[in-house]
């Protein structure tokens, strides 16, 4: 009777661990499209991490506009722009000194080409580990604006 039991609560313990997942191992942080506005700025919502959540929403900022500028948006609705604003190979080392100050929080010239607000509560995941916090936000992108500025500072002709 005793090994009954044992076994039943051995495999009743299996059984209850075993199903345990976690939502951040499961979880994309890409960016991704949820759609364009008529004046040609794409809304998505990206991902930031950060010790706290403002450092993190503009952790997220920041990774919008970089995969506007050098990846283009493949996740999401499908509807944003695929094709990235930089398609020199390595154009964030060859012009390192330039997005560098771009993107720094100093300068912070990126700042003038989004929005941000955050993602409804339900789209939004909260992840935590020895990092800080992870944080979903929309933005939207101003990328007619944004490829205008780069052409015009010589990074895309």
């Amino acid at each position: 009777m005793k090994k009954k039991l044992y076994t039943i609560l051995a495999a009743i313990t299996l059984i209850l661990t075993g199903c345990q997942t976690s939502t951040s191992s499961y979880a994309s942080y890409e960016t991704e499209c949820i759609g364009i506005e008529l004046d040609g700025s794409q809304k998505l919502r990206a991902w930031g991490q950060g010790r706290h959540r403002q450092q993190a929403m503009q952790q997220a900022a920041k990774n919008a506009i970089s995969d506007v500028i050098f990846k283009g948006i493949r996740g999401g609705n499908g509807g944003c722009n695929v094709k990235p604003l930089v398609y020199e190979a390595n154009a964030r080392e060859k012009y390192e000194e330039y997005f560098n100050e771009f993107f720094s929080d100093n300068g912070a010239y990126y700042r003038n080409y989004i929005s941000i607000k955050d993602a409804p509560l339900r789209s939004r995941v909260k992840d935590f580990n020895n990092n800080g916090r992870r944080f979903g936000v929309v933005v939207t992108v101003q990328r007619t604006a944004l490829q205008q500025h780069l052409k015009k500072d010589g990074i895309i002709k």
